[in-house]
């Protein structure tokens, strides 16, 4: 199965803007699912998630959202601004993603608990910490 190298944290924005919406974890079984296919899999449930977490931010753009990877548990050091963490855009389809057994993904939603406040980074379009913030 895996451990947390088959665990992602996985961040949502519109492409107009510089916030990065982190929206849950994405785990899927090593050596047979990529992490770009775990997520082409499952790109409705995450972007559909994506706006009900945060309609005013992201619900606009829905079907045309980008979906963004970290390493998994890395939510703190991506709030450092560790420049040693990028994200990865992910792709919205993979050839043969809808041929992978849903038992072989799954998604682990974010849930606000924070009075709705959510959390997010800003990152730049290559994924990297802006100037501004090292």
């Amino acid at each position: 199965a895996g451990g947390w190298d088959s665990v992602n944290d996985v961040y949502v924005r519109d492409p107009q803007q510089t916030q990065f919406w982190y929206v849950g974890k994405v785990a899927r079984c090593t050596g047979t699912v990529s992490l770009k296919e775990s997520i082409a899999r499952q790109l409705n449930l995450i972007e559909e998630h994506a706006t009900r977490l945060r309609p005013i931010e992201l619900g606009r753009s829905l079907g045309q959202l980008e979906v963004w990877c970290a390493p998994g548990g890395s939510e703190s050091l991506m709030a450092n601004n560790d420049p040693q963490f990028k994200l990865d855009r992910m792709s919205r389809y993979v050839e043969g993603c809808e041929n992978i057994d849903k038992k072989e993904v799954g998604f682990n939603a974010e849930v606000v608990t924070n009075q709705g406040v959510g959390f997010f980074i800003e990152r730049t379009n290559d994924g990297v910490v802006p100037p501004h913030l090292l």
